[in-house]
């Protein structure tokens, strides 16, 4: 699992991590981010969550925020930008930056950005 700077990650999913650690809080983004999660009060092992996160995170979240009102989970892109960043320089030594390209669906010039390590502002190219 690559590292992961916490402070990328919006409020509530470092709360998150902190009970079910990084892992689990990455999974939850990737299957609810930009959506609302309701916590039951109660574990059912056919849950979806439980197949999100596995049973013991799931009774974790239960005994913090079982039954509550629902929340939005964040989307959090730059943590997941920055696990996809470090996956590639990673991958690199296995795979051309053709293929790293294909696989996380960017452009070679994009790759070559990354493994240079001059990464451009997300935000600033969904401007064009």
């Amino acid at each position: 699992m690559v590292e992961l700077d916490e402070s990328l990650l919006p409020g509530i999913l470092r709360d998150i991590a902190r009970l079910i650690g990084l892992p689990g809080t990455l999974q939850l983004v990737k299957h609810y981010g930009g959506v609302r999660l309701y916590v039951p009060k109660r574990f059912d092992p056919d849950h979806v969550l439980v197949k999100v996160i596995g049973p013991v995170a799931v009774i974790i979240l239960i005994k913090h925020f079982g039954g509550e009102a629902h929340f939005d989970i964040p989307r959090a892109l730059a943590a997941a930008n920055a696990v996809r960043n470090a996956a590639i320089r990673a991958e690199y030594a296995e795979l051309s930056q053709r293929r790293l390209a294909q696989k996380y669906n960017l452009t070679e010039r994009q790759v070559r950005n990354i493994l240079a390590g001059d990464e451009p502002d997300e935000m600033q190219e969904k401007l064009f």
